[in-house]
């Protein structure tokens, strides 16, 4: 079953839809911080790319089912520390 356009779809059921990047903890969190009272349900959509800020894993299919090992976790941390 096609989803797309995943937001009209809730907004065709009455809900508030908002959207951000999700790999973006600002953008979360500015879409969390704007979300409006209209004494209706919020919907957050939040696109995100798998494997975000680790330049092996990112992009890469096969990650989706394989866990780092050794190597591959201290890589991803260092990785990380920056984002």
């Amino acid at each position: 079953m096609n989803t797309d356009p995943l937001a009209d779809k809730w907004r065709a059921f009455g809900m508030e839809v908002s959207e951000c990047q999700g790999n973006d903890m600002a953008s979360v969190v500015s879409v969390i911080e704007g979300l409006k009272q209209e004494g209706k349900p919020n919907v957050i959509i939040a696109n995100t790319t798998k494997g975000a800020g680790i330049s092996f894993i990112q992009g890469r299919p096969e990650w989706h089912h394989r866990v780092p090992k050794g190597e591959e976790i201290a890589l991803a941390l260092e990785e990380l520390k920056d984002e």
